[in-house]
C-alpha cells in the first residue's frame, strides 16, 4: 500500500512535519479536495476553509487561510498563508469577530468598497468559526 506523508508550513512555523496520514481534506478554489494514499501528482492553490488530516483513526482539524499544495510521489506539502489548529482556536473570540463584522455591515452601503471588504472578512470569520467547531468522521 502506498503512503501519504504530510508536511504543513506557514511563514511563521512548521505545523506538521512528515506525518503519515490516512486521508487529507483541503479547501481549494474548485471545492473541497480529499487526498488518499496513491493520489496522483499535482499542484493547486488553496483558499480559506477547513483543513483536516486523519492519522491513527483520529482527525486533526484546522482553519487554513489560503496557500498552495503539492502532491508528489505520496508526499503532500502544504504552504499555508496561515493555519490555526482547532484545539488552538479561541472560538469565543472568533464568534465575537463575526458579530462585530455583522454590526459594521449594518451601517455600510451595499455595493460600496467597504461593504465588499467587510463581506470578505465575514466569509473568512465564518469559515474560521466553522472549522473550529467542525468534526470530520
Amino acid at each position: 500500500m502506498s503512503e501519504l506523508v504530510l508536511s504543513v508550513v506557514t511563514p511563521e512555523r512548521s505545523i506538521v512535519t512528515d506525518v503519515t496520514t490516512d486521508a487529507i481534506v483541503l479547501p481549494s478554489e474548485g471545492g473541497q479536495l480529499t487526498l488518499l494514499p496513491g493520489h496522483i501528482n499535482f499542484v493547486t492553490t488553496l483558499t480559506h476553509g477547513t483543513f483536516g488530516y486523519k492519522t491513527g483513526g483520529e482527525w486533526q482539524i484546522a482553519f487554513l487561510s489560503g496557500g498552495f499544495t503539492q502532491v508528489f510521489q505520496g508526499k503532500v506539502t502544504v504552504l499555508a498563508e496561515t493555519m490555526e489548529m482547532a484545539q488552538e482556536m479561541d472560538l469565543a473570540a472568533a464568534e465575537l469577530d463575526l458579530q462585530e463584522i455583522n454590526a459594521k455591515l449594518k451601517g455600510v452601503k451595499v455595493g460600496s468598497v467597504k461593504y465588499t471588504e467587510l463581506m470578505e472578512k465575514k466569509e473568512i470569520a465564518a469559515s474560521k468559526l466553522k472549522a473550529g467547531q467542525k468534526k470530520i468522521h
